[in-house]
């Protein structure tokens, strides 16, 4: 059996990724991700401190989703804290790539259903 593999890239620009932050990243992403694990998976995980030293309500967090197939999901959110940030645009990018591939495989399902049911009439 071939084996499918989930690339994580992850990217902050402007932004220093404590050793912590970016295990909990892979961490986070892993778990939101695990209902596509047998598909290919491509994630990129792009964090930036928008404002830099000012402050206030700007980490940002981008999640972009690529599976073979499938339309790509791309996620924004924007927080004062960058873990609050990571957490929302992951639970986010997730559930909507997860939606677009389970829609699909209803879609092919139906399509099944239907043409079996059109020939086992006969």
């Amino acid at each position: 059996m071939k084996e499918v593999v989930m690339h994580i890239h992850m990217v902050s620009n402007e932004f220093w990724m404590t050793p912590s932050l970016r295990e909990y990243l892979e961490s986070r992403v892993r778990i939101a991700f695990s209902a596509l694990r047998s598909r290919a998976v491509d994630i990129s995980v792009r964090l930036r401190d928008l404002n830099g030293p000012k402050g206030g309500r700007d980490m940002m967090c981008q999640v972009t989703v690529a599976i073979p197939g499938q339309p790509e999901v791309v996620i924004k959110d924007v927080q004062e804290n960058m873990y609050t940030a990571i957490d929302k645009a992951v639970k986010r990018a997730a559930y909507r790539a997860t939606r677009i591939v389970m829609r699909r495989r209803a879609e092919v399902k139906k399509v099944s259903r239907v043409e079996f049911d059109e020939y086992g009439d006969q």
